[in-house]
Parts: structure tokens; sequence; C-alpha cells
């Protein structure tokens, strides 16, 4: 076999890098869940945010950061938008981990942990004005098929946005580089015990993936807004946007949000036990 092409060695040369920058944070790092700095006698784990159980590599660098074995041990095989909407704080902490890497691992990072991290800021401002009662309402949108349409819909707004830019990015030169999103002036509710405002949380990570799709911070906030919404002409911040759609009635709620159509039910043949064909029920397929 020859030598790998000139995009392929590039990548792998940015992985290698990436795995560098892991074992300095595992090292001398801080844990991206409760900012514990990392000792000589005690060093930080490996932990998977999109954990292994649920698809997650076991040495895919893209998905891995540095915690602490209490960290990695609560949470276990979790989901990770739960697991931080638990302790709020977590969330500011896994940015200021991200903010510490380097822009080259910054885009290396696998897309479904910015798709995780919007998912998880959208659902607590979401349940910001509930005050006392937020956790309640935080942990029913965390269950099952809430949960994963959401997700669904974070992944492919993340995946269609990066596509779209990619496209400009082709044909026009002039996108820019990464600025940050001056968030807007709200009222906090101490009920979410937050180190920073819900919207410099938003902030910041539109700031990240505006950095990761090298274009400027308006520019990413608008094309996250198309491809969720259909259009990048509404008025209010994304994350309003979701949380907006999120309040609608059930029905309405999954076909904006994520698409979802119900699929036709279609009837199948089947083979009974004593080898003969009949006709069967539909099943959704």
């Amino acid at each position: 076999m020859g030598r790998p092409s000139g995009r392929r060695a590039a990548r792998r040369q940015l992985a290698s890098a990436l795995t560098a920058e892991l074992y300095r944070e595992l090292r001398t790092g801080r844990c991206a869940y409760c900012r514990w700095p990392a000792r000589p006698s005690a060093p930080l784990t490996r932990e998977h945010v999109i954990a292994r159980a649920k698809g997650g590599g076991r040495k895919d660098v893209r998905i891995i950061v540095a915690a602490c074995a209490r960290c990695n041990h609560r949470r276990g095989c979790r989901d990770f938008v739960p697991f931080l909407l638990d302790r709020p704080r977590r969330i500011s902490s896994f940015l200021d981990y991200l903010s510490s890497l380097s822009p080259e691992s910054i885009r290396e990072i696998d897309p479904r942990v910015y798709a995780e991290l919007y998912v998880a800021v959208a659902i607590i401002t979401e349940c910001a004005d509930l005050g006392p009662e937020w956790k309640r309402e935080a942990r029913r949108l965390c269950r099952g098929r809430l949960l994963h349409r959401r997700r669904y819909a974070a992944r492919r707004a993340v995946h269609a946005a990066a596509g779209r830019l990619e496209t400009i990015r082709r044909g026009e030169r002039s996108t820019g580089g990464p600025s940050c999103v001056l968030p807007g002036r709200r009222s906090e509710p101490s009920a979410l015990r937050l180190d920073e405002p819900l919207e410099q949380l938003g902030a910041r990570l539109v700031s990240l993936l505006s950095l990761r799709w090298r274009v400027p911070g308006e520019v990413a906030e608008r094309e996250l807004k198309r491809a969720l919404t259909g259009s990048a002409l509404e008025p209010g911040s994304i994350l309003d946007a979701v949380a907006e759609a999120a309040r609608r009635d059930v029905h309405t709620d999954v076909l904006s949000f994520d698409q979802w159509k119900k699929r036709p039910r279609r009837k199948r043949l089947r083979v009974d036990r004593r080898g003969g064909m009949r006709m069967a029920r539909g099943r959704a397929a």
C-alpha cells in the first residue's frame, strides 16, 4: 500500500495532536465536569462523552475528555444531557474545558458533542422560568423519546449547518474569522445555580461552533436557526426559538422540531409454525 493522501495525512496529524492534548489534560488539566485539578498521584481518567454502551468508540479521541474518577464513576453509562442537568454548573465547566483546547482540537471534536451540549442548554433555557419546579420539568424532557427527538434534531441541525457553510466557503472566500455573539440580559432564577447567565452559555457554545466552522458567530447562529426552524429571519435567539417550539402542542412540536413523521402501516406476509403463508396485520415499519 502507498502512502496516504494529503487530506488523510493531515487528518491523521490533527488526530495525533488531539491525542497529545488529551494526554496533557489527563496529567495536568482539570476535570471537564467539576474542575478538579489533576495531581501526579491521581491523574484524571478518560471519559467518553458518547458512552461506549450508546455507540461511542473506545479509542475515538474525538469523544473523549479528561474527567476525575469521581465524576466518571457517577456518570457511568447515563446519557450526557441528564447528567449535565443534574448539576447545571457542569455545563459551564464543560465549556471551559473545550475553550482550553487549541483551535485545531476544537475542530476535531465530534459534532455529536456540540449537539449534546446544545440540547442541554436548550432544555435548561426552556425550564428557566419555572423556578423551583425546573428540575422536575427537566427530568420529564429527558425521558426516552422526548430527549431522543431533541438530540436527533440538534445533530441534524449541526450537520446541516456545517454542510451549508462548507458549500458557501467553497464558493465565497469572505466568510471571515470567528467572533463571539454578545448575550442579552435576562433575569436569572436563583434555583438554577448557574455560574453564568443562560445567554452567556448559549453565546459560548455558538462561539465554539463558529470557531469549528471558521465563520463569524452571527453566521453560525443564523445557520443553526435556519437548520432548526427553516428560516433565519425569525426574531429572538436560537435557544428562545427552540424553547418556543417545544411549548407547542405535542404533535406540532414533533413535526416542527425534528421533521418526524409517522410512517404508514403496511401489510406483511408471515410464515406460521405450520409452514403455510398467511396475511398478518401490519406493523409500523
